[in-house]
């Protein structure tokens, strides 16, 4: 869902890179939770408490992830691909961050 609406609002409304990327994650955010709290993770954890470190997590997402599309894009690479490496390694560790905290 969200390199699809990345794409479309890159390419089919020529947004900027980094608004593309803001609005893409933004977006997909809310479902993301849902979907973790709920099927991925089962988790009994405090609303409250996940959510402010699932927001602050995906906040620091947000920030590195379209500096560092940017950063490719303006090196030279596609955006699709800037965009498609940056959530491949921001799922590996957010892998990691939702098991071991944020919906233990």
């Amino acid at each position: 869902m969200e390199l699809l609406l990345f794409m479309v609002l890159r390419r089919g409304l020529a947004f900027h890179v980094v608004l593309a990327n803001v609005l893409a994650m933004g977006t997909a955010t809310g479902v993301n939770y849902y979907l973790n709290r709920i099927w991925s993770f089962n988790s009994k954890a405090k609303v409250g408490r996940s959510l402010v470190l699932y927001l602050s997590l995906i906040l620091f997402n947000m920030f590195f992830t379209s500096f560092m599309i940017n950063l490719l894009v303006s090196w030279g690479m596609m955006d699709f691909w800037a965009k498609f490496l940056m959530m491949g390694l921001a799922t590996l560790w957010n892998y990691i961050i939702y098991r071991q905290v944020i919906f233990k």
